[in-house]
């Protein structure tokens, strides 16, 4: 390497910097100096590093098995490969399964989890159990080429795990060749904590396995993707379940049952919607409130939107009021409403004001945006300055109308803010076509 004039065989400019913090032997001085870009440092940091039993070592470590350098390459390997215990292993493998996919460092990386793979089973346990997802999976697969996991075992953690993903390999695992689900490990999964687990065991049952009553709970479930396992399951042996939803609808119980007959009702497109929601708009549930505002936004026409879902806006959970302003944004929402919202002294009112007109128009929304940004609350004035700003850069060069005549004064004098820069009030004005504002 030449730097500056200097032979390849010459002082580094690094030299000064990191290797007085290395003969300190400071294993993150070691960790941040293994990704100096003079090889010769990397060296150096990765025999300090060889040296340091920490898992963030061993993972700096790991990343230097694929350097280009051999003679850096080389001691990064002697060090990783003596480091297979579960503490070590855990740090360096989620490393090497990414290096295994480069084309240099493939075959280190391959050789250590082979030999991990092969290594004793007490470690492969501990690896599954805690740590990165693409370890624990990893591990997990080990221990299955291994025949060290059993029905009882895969099924326990699919039931509780808190990883979903993992939860689900373990569900996937239980089944065989033709995808169906033994006997006894099988039912038990709908009752997993994981909604991905239900949804797979829903599924997968065989027909005898999944009793009627049991999958008309699973249509009633809170996940949106096991009620479309149970649907499909529903239909192909008992016909429509619109029913089922509706005689919870005429007869409600829990709330969390009510609300998701609502979803199940909102997914199937089912013809009774809106209707069927309206009533349970006022239910003191906010989970049924906002079940129903989202069957009747998805669902009602405009004019049914704008009068239903209008006076969820003040609701007192934010959720429903959420869930209504999704719908009633971009319709004709009437001054008085607006003005109602104004008056109301909360932040969340004005909130939801301000997100109203800024999808009612572009100058409807640059008005509203520049308003806010002169008023007393400091929060919404950064959303609206947030807003104004991404419309500047996205949304101003398609800006094809301008304003009208009362909207163009009330700009022109509400750029004189102090909050934009110059660039921006005269970027404003030359697309709202008005004159360029002094300066405040």
């Amino acid at each position: 390497m030449n730097w500056q004039g200097a032979p390849y065989w010459g002082q580094s400019p690094f030299d000064a910097d990191w290797l007085p913090l290395l003969a300190a032997g400071d294993a993150l001085a070691g960790v941040a100096a293994s990704m100096c870009r003079d090889g010769r440092i990397r060296e150096v940091a990765v025999k300090l590093l060889a040296g340091r039993r920490a898992p963030v070592a061993a993972a700096a470590l790991a990343v230097r098995v694929a350097d280009w350098v051999p003679e850096v390459s080389s001691a990064a390997w002697t060090a990783v490969s003596a480091r297979t215990g579960p503490e070590d292993a855990a740090a360096t493998i989620p490393v090497l399964l990414a290096v295994g996919q480069r084309r240099r460092g493939r075959q280190a990386a391959a050789r250590y989890l082979e030999g991990v793979a092969e290594g004793p089973a007490a470690t492969l346990a501990a690896l599954s159990a805690s740590g990165d997802r693409s370890c624990r999976l990893w591990a997990l697969q080990a221990q299955a080429g291994r025949g060290l996991l059993t029905a009882e075992v895969l099924a326990a953690w699919a039931m509780r795990d808190r990883d979903p993903v993992v939860a689900l390999w373990c569900a996937r695992s239980l089944a065989g060749p033709a995808g169906e689900l033994p006997a006894l490990a099988g039912p038990r999964l709908l009752g997993s904590d994981r909604a991905g687990v239900r949804a797979f065991a829903t599924g997968h049952l065989r027909d005898d396995q999944l009793t009627r009553q049991a999958l008309r709970e699973l249509l009633l479930d809170k996940s949106g993707a096991v009620r479309s396992a149970a649907r499909w399951r529903w239909r192909r042996q008992w016909g429509d379940p619109g029913p089922v939803y509706e005689s919870v609808l005429a007869d409600p119980g829990r709330a969390r049952q009510v609300a998701a007959a609502l979803q199940g009702l909102d997914e199937d497109h089912a013809e009774c919607l809106p209707g069927a929601a309206m009533p349970f708009l006022v239910h003191h549930s906010p989970r049924v409130r906002r079940a129903a505002a989202q069957a009747v936004g998805r669902h009602a026409s405009a004019g049914g939107i704008l009068e239903h879902l209008v006076p969820l806006l003040m609701d007192s959970s934010g959720k429903v009021a959420a869930a209504a302003l999704r719908y009633v944004r971009g319709h004709a929402v009437p001054a008085s409403v607006l003005a109602t919202l104004d008056a109301a002294g909360t932040s969340r009112a004005r909130r939801v004001a301000l997100s109203i007109r800024q999808g009612a128009g572009t100058w409807t929304r640059v008005h509203a945006d520049l308003t806010a940004l002169s008023g007393r609350d400091p929060d919404l004035a950064e959303d609206a300055r947030a807003d104004l700003l991404a419309w500047l850069q996205h949304g101003a060069a398609t800006s094809y109308g301008k304003p009208s005549a009362s909207q163009a004064d009330d700009i022109a004098r509400l750029l004189a803010t102090p909050k934009l820069s110059g660039r921006q009030r005269r970027e404003i004005a030359f697309v709202a076509g008005i004159r360029e504002p002094s300066p405040p």
